[in-house]
């Protein structure tokens, strides 16, 4: 399979892409990719960066790059400039493709895009050609540091061709689906990907920016026409906040990814959305696709428990390790689980594990039973001075009292807080984690 071709039976007249505020046809697609390559590809043999706010013009660069097998970086619009250069550096990538303003018009064209050169590149870091076309993802730095990822072409053909044969994720097939990630996390690239695949439409925010996600979500055409919804728990928790003024009248599918799901969201756009179907997709960056899915139609039927997606193995140590079926190279997912029945359930992350008064903790069990309490919006537990403490978001029905007493109650006395501060807000990643670090 080439990338490319899967948008080979797709009539030109079709729509391809929707946002808050224009529409595009796969017509306007075709003819972008082919002056993109007279403006930027003919003579340029290079790894390249996309640094893009428009999302829209995005999809249709990275359609063009894909189309002429070209290696690219997907750069984040909100990075830091100083990390910028440095990762650009690690990817041996001196030329920079963005727009010429910051605001673009709907009816976008290669003239709006310049490329540019970054200078002083270290003589240690020579700009090459990568042999193998492939694509570079800045991870958003949940635990760490952001670093680059790169996965190839082969990689993505070979898992989407997985995803087709094994029925893997059947509610891609025909939606129009609001792909709320930015396409600059690989979740949402995959989520772009996916869904092209299987002849859906994309529905995607005009800006990678919070501001235009909410413009999109309450716009009455998008509340009407989306069947579908992929994003980050967090896009659901604000969601909810705005259900009195955004309902999606169509709703047949709700996808999750990106962080943990907390049973008290699903409950809650299940009271919403009750005849909807759920899917909790498991990846890391380093792997191209989504590796394990739990799909459930009800949630009394939620396992919590993965499915592998066959193209991978799953091998469990210390953490889990995976790789593919044709790659002996296992990869450490940092992530601690077990197997049940063949399907993968995961504990937590490696990394978040606090070391407090000589116990090893983790804090996502302890935020899941504060969240449990019900009186909850959002909540961050870390370990300071050898204490444990818990920033939270209170709801109105709020009372520390009863939140001790029930936390005694389900929690054992070396994991209960020492302090639980209130908070207005958590420090979150771009992609809206809780940060851990």
């Amino acid at each position: 399979m080439n990338l490319y071709k899967l948008l080979a039976n797709r009539k030109p007249t079709e729509t391809y892409l929707q946002t808050e505020s224009a529409s595009y046809t796969f017509a306007e697609l075709f003819v972008f990719v082919k002056d993109f390559e007279k403006q930027f590809l003919a003579k340029n043999d290079e790894v390249i960066a996309l640094k893009i706010k428009n999302q829209a013009l995005l999809v249709f660069c990275i359609w063009a790059c894909i189309k002429h097998q070209k290696s690219f970086v997907l750069l984040p619009f909100q990075i830091d400039t100083t990390l910028e250069k440095s990762l650009l550096i690690d990817a041996s990538c001196s030329f920079v493709i963005s727009t010429k303003e910051e605001k673009v018009s709907s009816k976008f064209s290669v003239n709006d895009l310049t490329l540019s050169q970054l200078k002083n590149q270290s003589e240690n870091h020579q700009t090459k050609t990568k042999k193998v076309p492939s694509i570079g993802f800045i991870s958003s730095g949940t635990t760490g540091k952001p670093k680059l990822i790169w996965n190839t072409f082969l990689q993505f053909e070979k898992s989407l061709e997985a995803i087709r044969k094994h029925d893997f994720m059947p509610y891609c097939e025909n939606q129009q689906v609001m792909i709320s990630p930015f396409l600059t996390h690989s979740y949402g690239f995959s989520a772009l990907l996916e869904y092209t695949h299987q002849n859906s439409t994309l529905v995607i925010p005009s800006e990678a920016t919070f501001s235009s996600i909410f413009r999109l979500i309450t716009n009455k055409k998008i509340k009407t026409i989306v069947t579908a919804i992929e994003g980050v728990p967090y896009f659901y928790k604000q969601l909810l906040v705005f259900k009195k003024k955004v309902h999606f009248s169509n709703l047949k599918h709700i996808g999750f990814g990106g962080d943990f799901v907390h049973e008290t969201v699903l409950k809650s756009l299940h009271e919403i959305y009750n005849t909807v179907s759920f899917s909790i997709r498991y990846g890391i960056s380093e792997i191209p696709s989504v590796i394990g899915l739990n799909r459930f139609e009800s949630l009394d039927k939620n396992t919590n428990t993965y499915s592998i997606l066959p193209v991978y193995s799953i091998n469990i140590t210390d953490e889990i390790l995976v790789n593919s079926i044709d790659d002996s190279t296992k990869i450490a997912t940092g992530d601690i689980g077990v197997l049940v029945n063949e399907k993968l359930k995961i504990i937590d992350r490696k990394a978040s594990f606090l070391k407090v008064k000589g116990y090893k903790i983790s804090p996502s069990y302890i935020e899941k039973v504060i969240l449990d309490s019900e009186m909850i919006q959002e909540v961050q537990v870390l370990a300071k001075n050898d204490t444990l403490i818990a920033n939270i978001i209170p709801l109105s029905n709020y009372k520390k009292t009863e939140l001790i007493n029930f936390l005694q109650q389900n929690l054992p006395n070396y994991s209960l807080p020492d302090f639980i501060n209130e908070v207005k807000s958590l420090v979150r990643t771009a992609t809206g984690k809780i940060s851990r670090h």
